[in-house]
């Protein structure tokens, strides 16, 4: 099979790594009660998690922020802090959300290699893994013919230097993935859209 040529505007891509890659070391450490309990979570270590691999011309580079975590004063429990990932995924819930929505139109395949063109290493399996998931079909624009999230487009051309308004941004932007928990009927997941669009084939 032929693989067809996939043709990215360079200042698109040069956007979209700009704003993940500023986000390299950024620390997110704001969270509320305990949500178990209502106790008053208290510092206890800060995590390393890879938010994007980018294929940059000097090279591919792991984008990692740090997450803070708790334990609640009141029931013990480990708990993070506000972040920029769904539940149970590893890499950002931008990049998940850029991988649904160019297999809306596209095969697993072809939306992975787009996304080697915009610069994000993501491999078949990822994305369709992704697509057969519980996680949610996000809003999207579209920008020279390709349906970007708008959690992505929140990100391009930004520098962010880790202040706390900063990363509230880049949470309120993407939903406050961490606290997505999907429907019981599974309305408006990537499952029950993918499994609509390979019914009406």
């Amino acid at each position: 099979m032929v693989r067809r040529l996939i043709k990215i505007p360079p200042m698109l891509s040069a956007t979209i790594s700009m704003g993940i890659a500023s986000l390299d070391g950024v620390l997110f450490k704001e969270i509320g009660e305990c949500p178990h309990c209502g106790g008053r979570p208290m510092p206890y270590d800060t995590k390393t998690k890879n938010y994007a691999t980018l294929i940059l011309p000097s090279g591919v580079h792991t984008v990692s922020v740090k997450v803070r975590r708790f334990l609640c004063k009141d029931c013990g429990r480990l708990l993070y802090a506000e972040e920029p990932f769904y539940p149970d995924t590893r890499v950002g819930s931008a990049i998940v959300d850029l991988a649904l929505n160019l297999s809306r139109t596209n095969s697993y395949s072809h939306a992975a290699a787009i996304m080697e063109g915009l610069g994000i290493q993501m491999n078949r399996s990822s994305v369709r893994n992704y697509a057969l998931s519980d996680l949610p079909m996000t809003g999207f624009s579209s920008l020279y013919g390709l349906p970007l999230p708008n959690s992505l487009i929140s990100l391009m051309g930004k520098s962010f230097s880790g202040t706390e308004e900063e990363t509230n941004l880049v949470l309120r932007a993407s939903g406050y993935p961490s606290r997505y928990r999907p429907p019981e009927n599974k309305a408006g997941t990537a499952a029950e859209f993918f499994k609509r669009k390979e019914s009406n084939k």
